[in-house]
């Protein structure tokens, strides 16, 4: 069973890889949105597969996350410095299975099919063995046991509930059920989101340290050439200096980018169940889908968002609790039966022999009817109601401001790649050139790399920023009938 889920899991990553290079464009659809949102969709398949795997097999193995996610996962590829390559649409296949949130979000599913197991059980009975009567005094008489003189019983009670209570605990156990799926899907949705923004953080950290290593080597070089220029008295002293501190300014700036890109990939390995390995971790660029503003996921689409989902299925839970606690004022009764045997004898003459006995009790609503109970429900209730409605509002604003957010970042990266990066390159050039001719100074020559450092860290910047308002977008439209099982 372990080796069928595996492999099942490897196999639909390995599909979508090949037919995408990352998560998305396989053409699943809804017809009422668009392409765009299939570019999101594609991922939900596969990871609806993978869920739906993990559900009904894997889970069912009672398979600990140790035994999947201790060792390397195949697939992973090394290069000479035993450095993990890892790309996106593996990531997420491994997120299923070994991302603790979300094995914890099913953990709770069994917590709930167990209440709804108990929900359906009914009172069981009561059975009491008693014995009565016996005076040490005058003894209990002569012969066999059954004829001494010992009042014997046997009593059995049984609660009937009454009012319903029994179908109602079932409703809301059944709601609770529906719920807990949401959630874990919720949890998907959260962790796939997260493990997409740690995973674009740290590609840009590696262009990062890519970039700050070429210009620590760039600034050594200008370092010697200006050291051989004063030398021969071609510059100041002062000139050389500032090549000197623009070394060790370059020098510390790597050291900060690859402590940050440690941070980026611990917690890019969190997400994946991989701390062990974290500081081997490395990932590969994702080409992101082309942007369609006019994307946009109908009404009865958007209620189909497992946090959405999940908080209407817990008012479904709250209704079926008010009943139940207003089914209180329906009494429930004990049926209780009792056989008694008393034998008669010589010690004992006023022995009754064998009797039968039929009992009913019911509580008496006396001090309380139970107001306390179905006062908290219905509060329960509204409260329920007004988190679907807040929800909904916040899932609405949502797909909005990451449509927005997601544009914005777009525009940015064409704006930087096609005018600012061109220009910055052209000015540097020129700095070069005017400063190898005598024309300018050292300093001048320094503000122009500055500058061009600065705005290629802000275009590999951007392209992070794009990748995560991609992965917001994806987060804000995915549905609960995309992911289910």
């Amino acid at each position: 069973m372990k080796f069928f889920v595996y492999f099942a899991q490897l196999s639909i990553a390995f599909v979508a890889c090949r037919l995408t290079g990352i998560p998305g464009s396989v053409a699943t659809r809804h017809h009422q949105i668009s392409e765009q949102l299939a570019s999101c969709r594609a991922q939900r398949l596969i990871n609806a597969l993978l869920l739906g795997c993990g559900l009904f097999c894997g889970y069912a193995s009672a398979t600990t996350p140790s035994e999947n996610c201790a060792a390397a996962l195949p697939g992973w590829t090394e290069n000479a410095v035993k450095k993990i390559s890892l790309n996106l649409g593996l990531a997420e296949s491994r997120l299923l299975v070994c991302n603790r949130e979300v094995l914890a979000a099913q953990h709770a599913l069994e917590a709930a099919e167990a209440d709804r197991v108990t929900a359906g059980q009914r009172p069981n009975p009561n059975l009491t063995l008693g014995a009565s009567n016996i005076n040490l005094h005058a003894g209990v008489g002569a012969g066999p046991v059954q004829d001494k003189t010992i009042d014997s019983s046997l009593r059995l009670d049984q609660l009937v509930e009454r009012g319903g209570k029994g179908v109602l605990r079932e409703q809301q156990a059944d709601a609770m059920v529906k719920a807990a799926r949401a959630d874990g899907h919720d949890v998907l949705r959260q962790q796939r989101l997260l493990l997409r923004q740690n995973y674009f953080e740290l590609l840009f950290q590696q262009a990062r340290i890519d970039m700050q290593r070429e210009f620590v080597r760039y600034a050594h070089e200008s370092l010697s050439a200006a050291e051989q220029r004063l030398k021969v008295g071609d510059i100041a002293l002062s000139e050389a200096n500032r090549f000197r501190l623009d070394e060790m300014r370059a020098q510390n700036d790597l050291r900060q980018a690859e402590t940050d890109a440690r941070k980026a990939q611990l917690e890019l390995a969190k997400s994946i169940g991989a701390e062990a390995s974290a500081f081997d971790i490395g990932v590969q660029p994702a080409k992101l889908p082309d942007l369609d503003t006019s994307v946009f996921p109908a009404r009865a689409q958007l209620e189909q968002r497992p946090d959405l989902v999940a908080a209407t299925n817990r008012v479904e839970a709250a209704e079926a609790a008010r009943e139940l606690a207003r089914s209180i004022a329906t009494r429930d009764v004990t049926v209780s039966a009792q056989f008694d045997r008393w034998p008669a004898s010589t010690v004992n003459p006023q022995g009754t022999g064998n009797s039968f006995g039929l009992y009913f009790s019911i509580p008496l609503s006396v001090r309380h009817a139970n107001e306390g109970e179905v006062k908290r429900a219905a509060t329960d209730l509204r409260i329920a109601r007004d988190f679907v409605v807040r929800v909904e509002t916040q899932a609405k604003a949502e797909v909005r401001l990451y449509l927005n957010g997601w544009q914005a970042a777009t525009d940015r990266v064409a704006r930087i790649e096609r005018s600012i990066l061109p220009l910055a390159r052209e000015v540097a050039r020129a700095a070069e050139f005017a400063y190898s001719k005598g024309a300018t100074t050292a300093l001048d020559l320094l503000d122009a790399r500055r500058n061009l450092k600065q705005i290629e860290l802000d275009s590999a910047q951007a392209n992070s920023d794009a990748g995560k308002a991609w992965a917001q977008w994806c987060a804000s439209t995915e549905m609960t009938t995309e992911v289910k099982p």
